[in-house]
């Protein structure tokens, strides 16, 4: 991998944060033993216990491992949900180096240390990952959420590690049944039941994606993961984002304008 291209993965690697906010909902908090008599009612209660709100910001910090090298790495995000999630990239004394937006039909990259920037799809931030996301994927994933928008009817439910563990090997696309699918297992906390750890797994890519939710906080009667790991591979490369947040603000709503300098040239994608 050239440095350019290394470079940019290591940026969209700060896709990384927890954008939640709330408002009322109804938990549903069935007794353990019934769950594992029915894949659903775990399910619905995963779901119902979910992470909902309309808009986030938060600061963020961590570090990033590629091809044995680690980079240390920070910034801030906003989120409004189901329409954008903006980064802010700022690892030496608060001076953007990038920023990127990313919309349910659109990639905006800027590269301020090339003077240089991509507009697009999530072509260009699955090259870098190896990953198939669409933007709802990698909403959910950066949350702490369940694929919504995926099927949920060859679910099985098993104890495992003091969790609930939600295994299905064969999910797909709601609105694309025709799509590749992915193999699903979902490790829930038997009390919270909020998502303690997620692995989806393309066999025919020999691609993973790998989120594991070391801790949570609560934030206006939510629990929010605030200390996440994330894992990408594919059948050449590996990357690896760890990071914490802090100053998170819930439901204020954020700016998230995009501008392009003019002097700027287009990446060759």
């Amino acid at each position: 991998m050239n440095k350019r291209l290394l470079n940019y993965l290591l940026i969209l690697l700060l896709l990384a944060g927890s954008f939640q906010a709330c408002k009322p909902r109804r938990d549903i908090t069935p007794a353990v033993d019934e769950m594992l008599r029915s894949p659903d009612r775990a399910i619905r209660a995963m779901h119902a216990n979910q992470a909902d709100f309309s808009f986030y910001s938060a600061r963020f910090s961590g570090t990033a491992l590629w091809e044995n090298s680690s980079y240390n790495i920070s910034g801030s995000i906003r989120i409004q949900k189901d329409q954008a999630i903006f980064i802010s990239v700022t690892p030496f004394l608060g001076i953007e180096v990038a920023r990127i937006l990313v919309t349910p039909d659109t990639v905006k990259f800027v590269n301020r240390l090339e003077s240089s920037y991509f507009v697009g799809d999530m072509r260009f931030i699955n090259s870098m990952l190896g990953t198939d996301l669409d933007f709802y994927m990698l909403q959910a994933i950066l949350t702490g959420n369940d694929f919504e928008h995926f099927t949920n009817d060859n679910f099985r439910v098993l104890n495992d590690r003091d969790m609930l563990l939600l295994s299905s090997p064969s999910r797909r696309r709601s609105d694309n049944r025709h799509a590749h699918p992915i193999e699903h297992n979902i490790w829930i906390d038997r009390e919270s039941f909020r998502i303690k750890q997620s692995v989806a797994y393309d066999s025919a890519e020999r691609r993973m994606i790998r989120a594991d939710y070391k801790s949570h906080e609560r934030l206006d009667g939510q629990l929010l993961p605030n200390d996440i790991v994330l894992l990408f591979t594919d059948a050449t490369s590996q990357a690896e984002l760890s990071y914490r947040t802090s100053r998170a603000s819930l439901n204020s709503p954020q700016d998230i304008t995009f501008s392009i300098p003019a002097r700027y040239k287009p990446i060759d994608f």
